[in-house]
């Protein structure tokens, strides 16, 4: 599924409080948040945090600088699964190959040896997916996953997603502007525009069109 609209329209604000992330100064005032038929907006922050941990993934718009770029990637990957279980070093160290593999690494080790300042920008976006693919969730929320990314990692970026959600018959919120990447990865669409919802068309054209209408 696909939240779009113009910027500003309040699609991250949406993202963010589904997830229990949004600013201290700001608060759902009305309404409710369904998820698995329990309002999350009653959730405690501990609460909250259980269901980040267990639930859902949040794919946030500046990932680009969610890496930590004086710790390897190794470091970084491995305080994640550490967060979510204890491991035996072999299946852990197994497992993250896996991980880098299934977004399109070939060469995992040397990714895993990097530093986030050695790796492109359409690389580090990858290793990110692979950080939120290792906590298993059933949603994953990618908010503008293709921000500064050219038309190559773009793409690439955005076959991953599909393959993922295909593969492990993952839910997928993505957060989008971009009509191509609406195109190409989504299959029901709901428009924002200042705020709320404008439109709930049946098919990705029809949201398509209208975001061609809006450019």
């Amino acid at each position: 599924m696909a939240l779009v609209g113009p910027s500003g329209c309040g699609k991250s604000m949406t993202a963010q409080a589904i997830v229990g992330l949004l600013d201290s100064a700001v608060k759902v005032t009305s309404g409710s948040i369904f998820y698995k038929d329990v309002d999350v907006c009653m959730y405690t922050n501990k609460q909250m945090q259980v269901l980040r941990r267990d639930e859902i993934a949040f794919f946030i718009q500046q990932s680009l600088n969610g890496l930590n770029p004086i710790r390897t990637v190794r470091k970084q990957m491995t305080e994640t699964l550490l967060n979510q279980k204890k491991w035996n070093k072999k299946e852990m160290e197994l497992y993250l190959h896996t991980l880098l593999q299934q977004v399109g690494f070939l060469d995992p080790e040397s990714i895993l040896t990097a530093y986030p300042f050695e790796l492109s920008g359409g690389m580090q976006q990858r290793v990110l997916l692979a950080m939120m693919i290792s906590l298993q969730p059933r949603l994953l929320i990618a908010d503008e996953p293709t921000t500064a990314l050219d038309v190559i990692n773009r793409n690439k970026v955005l076959k991953l997603l599909k393959k993922i959600q295909q593969e492990q018959q993952l839910t997928i919120l993505l957060i989008s502007h971009d009509k191509q990447s609406v195109n190409q990865i989504a299959d029901r669409v709901i428009q924002m525009e200042t705020g709320g919802i404008a439109c709930e068309p049946t098919s990705t054209l029809q949201c398509v069109e209208g975001l061609s209408r809006q450019s």
